[in-house]
């Protein structure tokens, strides 16, 4: 039985003119990394989806700050992702420049834990960790 695929993020098409895929964990860090960066409103069919972290690296840097983030985060994860993931952990740091957000989730067909983190920086874009 072959694994099952998935579409690739960022979308695109393969050297032999198929659509690019990748396995589930891919997939999952892609659309988690999709959430993260996508400012509500931004996707007019899906006014709903998204938390808009990039907005946060500009923000001022406090622990009120951090944990209301970290709950707007793990609410955007859970109600996007719910039937792919279940949100352990998400945790929000704001260094000078650089914006760093770690998500600890478990996948739902196997249980397995999984770890991915984030680093937005203004001028560079997305650096995955």
């Amino acid at each position: 039985m072959a694994a099952e695929r998935y579409l690739a993020f960022p979308f695109g098409v393969a050297a032999n003119g198929t659509l690019r895929t990748t396995d589930l964990d891919d997939a999952i860090r892609g659309r988690i990394e999709q959430l993260l960066f996508t400012a509500p409103g931004e996707r007019v069919m899906l006014p709903g989806f998204g938390c808009g972290a990039r907005r946060l690296v500009f923000e001022g840097n406090n622990e009120v700050l951090a944990a209301a983030t970290e709950y707007t985060i793990a609410k955007a994860l859970q109600e996007q992702l719910n039937r792919l993931v279940m949100v352990n952990a998400v945790h929000v740091v704001n260094q000078q420049e650089t914006l760093r957000v770690e998500v600890v989730y478990t996948k739902s067909i196997d249980l397995e834990r999984q770890r991915v983190v984030f680093q937005l920086l203004p001028q560079e874009g997305i650096n995955r960790g």
